[in-house]
């Protein structure tokens, strides 16, 4: 999907023959808040997890400004990593010589770290309008092709092997912002944006399990325009 992306962005690229054409360059820096949920059902067992979770996230975008309210980006974004540690405790089935339980203090206590790593390229549309004289607002919309790293939320409720790992889809992104003029070619601004990831699986034909992530990103923005 990835190659998808880069290539309608290189169909696109006739739009960069008009002498009127302005090409933009952006660099994000901000935060992304994570709100996770993972769900495990089987004959068994039933297992809901969710956290909120915030990182440091960081973006570079390009863009071809084609009209002069529009502007066709394309951009990677690294949203963090979404650390959740827990306990996990396995009781001991044992028993002492009379049959009775040992009890919890032999229970096999296991403190789990499972870092949550999801990036993603985006390529879509944003559109800006002056409120004052060198103050814009501005929208996006677009598609986000996002991929894990090693764990997916899955993982938290559904520990071993089956975790997910370099698992990828697509998703509609949204964001709203402000931008400042300082110059003719120079800027800064804010920018919010969100995306959201919903999976679900079926294993062995009674396990269910299923996440959701919301990624959430906040950004101070400097551009520059050539």
């Amino acid at each position: 999907m990835k190659n998808l992306i880069v290539g309608i962005a290189l169909c696109l690229s006739p739009l960069c023959s008009y002498a009127e054409t302005t090409f933009i360059s952006e660099v994000l820096m901000g935060q992304s808040k994570h709100d996770m949920s993972s769900y495990l059902s089987s004959a068994e067992v039933e297992t809901n997890y969710s956290s909120a979770i915030k990182d440091t996230s960081f973006g570079f975008r390009l863009g071809v400004k084609f009209m002069d309210k529009f502007s066709l980006e394309l951009s990677k974004h690294d949203h963090g990593s979404a650390v959740n540690e827990f306990t996990l405790i396995y009781p001991n089935l044992l028993q002492d010589p009379s049959g009775a339980p040992l009890g919890e203090v032999h229970d096999t206590i296991v403190q789990a770290r499972i870092p949550i790593n999801i990036d993603s390229i985006r390529l879509g549309i944003k559109s800006e309008f002056y409120a004052l004289d060198k103050l814009s607002l501005n929208a996006r919309a677009g598609l986000a092709h996002w991929e894990y790293e090693e764990f997916t939320p899955q993982a938290i409720t559904l520990l071993g092997p089956s975790n997910g790992g370099g698992e990828s889809g697509n998703d509609i992104y949204y964001s709203l912002g402000a931008e400042y003029k300082f110059t003719e070619n120079f800027y800064a601004g804010l920018e919010y944006s969100i995306f959201n990831v919903a999976m679900k699986q079926k294993y062995h034909d009674d396990v269910i399990s299923s996440y959701k992530h919301k990624v959430k990103d906040i950004s101070f923005v400097i551009g520059w325009t050539f």
